[in-house]
């Protein structure tokens, strides 16, 4: 369904599509007018902005590197290294569509490595720490790599249960030729999931999440140790709440952080996170695909060739697997799960139809006050994971609608326009419970929507929130 994809034309559409939704004044007839500046410009309109001009008395195309100078004079003493963070965005996408070979057999590794683009709303959405391609291609998703593991042997530190053989701590290649190290490379390959530094055994069926000293978007990638002893206690709180949610939702299952192990020479530049895998929680005969894949699109999508009615209905049983889980652990547990695209697996069945549902990477939940036990013990090792009510339903706002359902809508009506999936999506949403904070979910006519572009500009740490109005599919006048 997509079009050819192109380096300047994904690297335009993130650039205005955060100066939409975060800067612009936007008019009736869709043009984007720069309050500070005064520069008016107009762009082709479609799930995202594309094909930009400014108007100088004319309308005249703009290139994406004089766009990105725009924004620099429109929001004023950029951070450093802004302008070459956008152009090795730019670059790794040329790399990364010059390198990519046939898509694997594999249709859940094929969804896991098909986010070419990235993150469609954020300035620089496949940096890679302005490292040459050749460092980092051979470990890229996007270019479906597999390699292998390298093993270093020792005493080592663990927490949880790691499920590793003792003595060993397997190590991402990348990362040891980043700290200058080497070690014996084990003899079965893994693959990288989306977030590059991730990768998952299917031997094993686990999953490794390894500190990665690049700036990949907004961090750069270490396991850093607050992070990592938060691990261990936030899991001995989770199972039981997960399998209250599994046991209300059922085809609900939950890819746990099991532990972590690390060289206490190293603590964070080696740690190694061990997740669940996906395969010993699914389904017979389902087959689990990442939420992302689905809306950037990959071969076997299962939004391709529907009809609109079977779309409609695809996108109905779509949103009755994802949602009521989200809901069920804020509203029932306190518990904010970080259910954007990248951290969600839905499962279909053979006739591709949504039947269950995978929930990854806990170390970004946040926990409300009735929580205080373990988040005094957590704060103490200087990790702030607490939220008050409002702040955590506002980051799940932000999460589960915009980041999430908003981006698989899009893939839908790119396939069928004018399909009134909202009023589908509504529907769950209403027919979950009579709380307050649904309610008036329902009734505003705005959502929150994280200001990757701004965040940015205020040198914000990755982890930090910033949010701004974005129109709310799910209102109804």
């Amino acid at each position: 369904m997509e079009s050819t994809p192109d380096p300047d034309g994904i690297t335009t559409t993130a650039l205005l599509n955060c100066l939409r939704r975060e800067v612009g004044q936007v008019g009736p007839d869709g043009t984007i007018r720069l309050p500070r500046t005064g520069v008016l410009l107009r762009a082709r309109q479609g799930r995202w902005l594309s094909d930009p001009e400014i108007f100088t008395g004319s309308w005249h195309s703009l290139p994406w590197h004089e766009l990105a100078v725009l924004i620099t004079k429109e929001l004023g003493d950029p951070p450093v290294g802004f302008l070459d963070e956008i152009a090795g965005s730019r670059s790794a996408i040329a790399a990364i569509l010059g390198a990519r070979p046939a898509p694997p057999a594999d249709l859940y590794q094929r969804s896991e490595q098909a986010l070419v683009a990235g993150h469609r709303y954020h300035p620089a959405p496949k940096g890679r720490g302005g490292l040459p391609a050749a460092q980092w291609l051979p470990y890229s998703p996007e270019v479906h790599a597999s390699f292998s593991l390298v093993h270093l042997e020792g005493s080592f530190v663990d927490d949880g249960d790691v499920l590793l053989p003792a003595g060993v701590l397997p190590a991402h290649p990348w990362q040891l030729s980043l700290l200058g190290l080497s070690g014996e490379v084990a003899d079965h390959p893994v693959w990288p999931t989306s977030s590059v530094r991730t990768v998952y055994d299917p031997a094993a069926d686990l999953f490794y999440k390894f500190s990665l000293d690049v700036q990949i978007t907004n961090d750069v990638r270490r396991l850093w140790a607050h992070d990592l002893r938060w691990i261990p206690p936030l899991a001995r709180v989770l199972r039981p709440v997960f399998d209250d949610i599994a046991s209300a939702c059922p085809g609900t299952a939950f890819l746990i952080d099991r532990g972590y192990r690390t060289s206490p020479e190293n603590f964070e530049g080696l740690a190694v996170v061990v997740r669940d895998g996906v395969r010993r929680h699914a389904l017979p005969g389902v087959t689990p695909l990442l939420a992302a894949g689905i809306s950037e699109g990959f071969e076997g999508n299962p939004l391709d060739g529907l009809s609109s009615a079977e779309a409609l209905r695809w996108f109905r049983r779509y949103v009755s697997v994802v949602v009521p889980p989200v809901l069920h652990a804020f509203f029932a547990h306190g518990v904010v799960m970080e259910c954007h695209l990248q951290n969600v697996l839905v499962g279909v069945d053979p006739a591709g139809m949504p039947v269950q549902v995978f929930y990854r990477d806990h170390e970004g939940m946040r926990l409300l006050p009735r929580h205080a036990a373990l988040l005094s013990e957590v704060d103490r090792q200087g990790s702030a994971r607490g939220v008050s009510e409002a702040k955590g339903w506002e980051r799940l706002q932000y999460c589960l609608v915009v980041n999430h359902l908003m981006e698989i809508a899009g893939a839908v009506l790119q396939r069928h326009p004018g399909l009134d999936v909202w009023s589908q999506a509504r529907a769950v949403f209403a027919e979950f419970g009579s709380f307050s904070l649904l309610s008036s979910l329902l009734e505003s006519p705005h959502v929150p929507a994280k200001a990757n572009l701004l965040l940015r500009w205020t040198r914000a740490e990755g982890a930090a929130s910033r949010y701004v109005d974005c129109p709310n599919p799910l209102y109804r006048p």
